[in-house]
């Protein structure tokens, strides 16, 4: 079973972007190439188009990838690939944070998800009297996302073994999502690459969560001193700079960090939320460790937040909406939890580089106003990147 190196991933990502308001024939008339030649027979037939923008307005059809049959060494075997933001219709898909059942049956971005499902039909067709072996899917950013639902259909079809390739791609679902896709298709065939400082792969927030489950990914950096970037979501030059003469292990082996136990969570936010200590402004480590003490806060009130993430999926407030209610849960579950919950507070308002609230209160209000200025900025950012990126 073939397994495409970082390098071939990285050009069939980029390539796909090509095929937005072209053909195949036309690419090729013009001397370009989509990064799978020799491996994989494409033509005009190829190509499938899709449909994004809000749930109302801005919908747009146009070219989301392309889906091939193997040749040579990739006989009997197949390439899904799909592109990531280019349009504002494509932005309105991003910003569509609501909850929709997926394609194996667990809820994913309602955004991204319409637009598997405006694809999903074409996909079919093709596979249909097929039998592949393996079935690549590949994508970056949005296209990740849909790589990932596209993966997570076929696991489910068991249309073929799957590989999964993703580079700079959001949180697509919720942690049973990722659990699910990582069981059927196995974490040793999902290769998930990221910018440690691309705002993209940070959103969409809890409960969404990224498979592998269990899994920090491959993590890959520049020399941005640690600040979030919106350059570092674009695949050329960002992605492919960073893969360019790395295998899968090579990667795997640059990734690796020791887990931080609870008490090292512990201890880094007493320590950057005391008086007189600098928290970098817009630093991506300060942002992951705001998620990873997050999700340690809710895990200390144990069974009200997994409670609350049923509630999540099936009211109507916003996902936001609802983790500002976990968190002001959690603060009442005890004074030491209340003086987490204060504390990360402290922490947000100095990654914002606002300054600090004082004889705060810990109120559902004052929880969602603070966590929505830092998605807010979140969000500003990695729109930002996404716009770039689709230049």
């Amino acid at each position: 079973m073939n397994t495409l190196n970082p390098q071939q991933a990285a050009a069939i990502a980029t390539g796909v972007y090509r095929l937005m308001n072209r053909s195949i024939s036309e690419l090729q008339a013009r001397g370009g190439e989509l990064g799978c030649e020799d491996m994989f027979t494409v033509n005009d037939s190829s190509r499938f188009t899709g449909k994004s923008g809000g749930l109302i307005a801005w919908k747009d059809i146009t070219g989301f990838g392309y889906i091939a049959a193997g040749q040579g060494s990739y006989q009997g075997e197949v390439l899904l690939a799909t592109r990531g933001t280019q349009s504002k219709p494509d932005w309105l898909s991003n910003l569509n944070i609501g909850l929709q059942l997926g394609p194996g049956g667990y809820p994913v971005h309602a955004g991204f998800n319409q637009v598997w499902k405006s694809f999903a039909p074409e996909i079919m067709a093709f596979l249909r009297n097929r039998n592949p072996a393996t079935i690549h899917c590949v994508g970056h950013s949005l296209g990740g996302a849909l790589a990932t639902l596209g993966a997570d259909y076929l696991s489910a079809a068991q249309a073929g073994a799957v590989k999964l390739y993703t580079f700079g791609a959001p949180r697509t679902g919720v942690g049973l999502f990722a659990e699910s896709l990582t069981s059927r298709v196995g974490a040793a065939n999902m290769f998930r690459v990221y910018h440690t400082s691309d705002p993209v792969p940070m959103i969409p927030v809890f409960p969404f969560q990224h498979a592998p489950a269990g899994k920090r990914g491959l993590p890959v950096k520049n020399g941005n001193h640690g600040l979030i970037s919106k350059d570092a979501h674009s695949m050329d030059p960002s992605y492919i700079n960073a893969v360019a003469s790395l295998s899968w292990p090579g990667l795997e082996a640059a990734s690796r960090e020791a887990e931080l136990s609870p008490g090292k969570i512990e201890s880094w936010l007493n320590a950057a939320a005391a008086s007189g200590s600098p928290v970098m402004a817009g630093s991506a480590f300060v942002l992951k460790m705001i998620g990873k003490v997050i999700n340690w806060i809710l895990s200390k009130a144990g069974a009200l937040a997994v409670g609350a993430v049923g509630l999540a999926l099936t009211a109507t407030a916003t996902l936001l909406d609802h983790l500002a209610w976990m968190l002001h849960r959690a603060a009442q579950f005890s004074k030491e939890v209340a003086g987490h919950v204060e504390n990360l507070v402290v922490v947000i308002f100095k990654f914002l580089g606002r300054p600090l609230v004082k004889g705060m209160s810990l109120t559902l209000v004052f929880i969602s106003f603070v966590l929505d200025l830092l998605f807010q900025r979140l969000r500003s950012t990695a729109l930002g990147a996404v716009a770039l990126a689709g230049r």
